[in-house]
């Protein structure tokens, strides 16, 4: 009876750990979608596109000059710093950012890698070419 009691209560405790070791936080990028909202500022890009050649040039380095603005009714709008406002719409879905263009047609989905009150990592995945962008935020 005992070595039943061990068994069962071994059981027990292995379904206890599986089970709060598969709920890891690690998982959850986005803590709270409404950090979105502000104006971000371009500080890091990574990623690879393919060359002329079929072969990949990778880059992991700063950068900067490119700014997002999301404003809480779901448009916003992107700008360089010598350049004209690029007007969206957006809405964020889990780890998944669509902005859609409303003075052309074309929508870019992003994957979340990191969304907190100060970062906003995301990437974007091509065929031939993969770009993780990192923003810090400017404004509220």
């Amino acid at each position: 009876m005992r070595a039943l009691n061990f068994i069962g209560m071994t059981l027990l405790m292995v379904l206890c750990v599986t089970t709060f070791t598969s709920c890891s936080d690690d998982e959850e990028t986005v803590n709270n979608p409404n950090n979105i909202i502000g104006k971000w500022e371009l500080t890091w890009t990574k990623g690879w596109e393919l060359n002329d050649d079929g072969h990949k040039e990778y880059w992991d380095e700063a950068d900067s000059g490119l700014y997002f603005v999301f404003k809480d009714d779901g448009t916003g709008y992107h700008y360089e710093d010598y350049g004209s406002n690029a007007y969206f719409n957006w809405e964020l879905e889990g780890n998944q950012l669509s902005v859609t263009y409303t003075q052309f047609e074309g929508t870019d989905i992003y994957k979340v890698e990191e969304l907190n009150s100060s970062t906003l990592k995301i990437t974007s995945t091509d065929d031939d070419e993969v770009d993780t962008s990192t923003y810090k935020k400017i404004a509220g």
